[in-house]
């Protein structure tokens, strides 16, 4: 916002630079006449001198006589001279400036406005151009870990997707394909790939989180329990967050339909336990809870990475009065 303050000042500026000249007072004596008005005022005093008398034929005699003298000697009024210094100073403010705000302002990824945010859009950008160039799986690997690590999710799927068509038995990409269709919204597909990524790999923590999530949401609480458990036996890093889904799963388990049990069966998973922000975006003070009716169409009919819930009527209702109420 600073820079493109400055960026607009010094454009303002060296606009007035370079239009003062036109801008600025006027010649304090007129532009001298042209030759044109000289010769047509000297003809006219030659047809009307010739019936003046006394006083008025000196005068008229002597005005020729300048006008003569004027014509012999005249020269041309000079153009303004031209100045291109303002001109050159106006669009080197604003080639440098231009060149700095896209270098270190202007947005490349969602939410990117940092410096940092665009060196880690050049390396992403390098890692991409050069997996496609080379298509050896690590270069495609080093590709999909960056995309998937700044939320670029389509480009993480385009890299571990040409990661299995060249190794199917890559445990990584299998994994990551199947996060990746959960976040799409497509369960059946994504339980498929990540129970096989964990039955491969089992130690891998992440996996263990998703496939939970995946069950969670299902309403399959003992099998998310489970999936989440072994999260934590393998050394899981956001252990506090996934014992309290395991409390929750517990809880509802056990039935209920009220808006809170609601949320802790079919939200909590992604957007955290008290709506604070998880996997899906925070929920605590969000003003698009505010719209009823938007909100019921998002939950219903799902949205960018967040799958469809179905939900009875009565369930949907006293979820949206326990969103109402964050």
């Amino acid at each position: 916002m600073t820079a493109t303050l400055i960026f607009l000042l010094l454009l303002l500026l060296g606009l007035f630079l370079a239009l003062r000249p036109l801008l600025g007072p006027k010649e304090p004596f007129p532009e001298p006449p042209r030759r044109e008005e000289l010769l047509e005022e000297l003809e006219v005093l030659k047809r009307e001198v010739g019936a003046l008398e006394g006083e008025e034929k000196k005068l008229a005699l002597a005005r020729m006589v300048e006008l003569e003298r004027a014509l012999e000697g005249y020269r041309p009024p000079e153009p303004r001279p031209f100045n291109p210094l303002p001109v050159a100073l106006v669009l080197g403010a604003v080639v440098l400036l231009g060149v700095g705000l896209w270098r270190y302002t202007l947005p490349r990824l969602p939410g990117e406005t940092t410096v940092t945010a665009r060196a880690e859009a050049r390396e992403l950008k390098a890692l991409s151009d050069k997996a496609k160039k080379t298509g050896a799986v690590e270069d495609l690997l080093a590709w999909g870990r960056k995309a998937f690590e700044l939320g670029v999710y389509e480009q993480a799927a385009e890299a571990y997707l040409e990661v299995l068509k060249k190794d199917p038995r890559n445990v990584e990409a299998v994994r990551r394909v199947g996060i990746l269709l959960f976040l799409s919204g497509r369960p059946e597909e994504a339980r498929l790939f990540l129970e096989i990524a964990q039955h491969a790999e089992p130690m891998a923590a992440e996996g263990w989180l998703f496939l939970g999530n995946l069950h969670f949401q299902e309403g399959r609480y003992e099998e998310a329990i489970a999936a989440w458990e072994r999260y934590l036996e393998v050394g899981g890093e956001a252990r506090e967050r996934v014992q309290g889904l395991i409390a929750m799963a517990r809880a509802q388990a056990q039935g209920g339909k009220d808006g809170k049990s609601v949320y802790q069966a079919r939200c909590a998973a992604c957007h955290g336990a008290r709506g604070e922000g998880g996997v899906g975006p925070r929920l605590q003070g969000n003003p698009i809870l505010k719209a009823k009716e938007a909100v019921r169409e998002i939950v219903l009919q799902g949205r960018g990475t967040m799958p469809a819930v179905p939900l009875s009527p009565e369930e949907l209702s006293a979820l949206l009065d326990y969103l109402d109420s964050l």
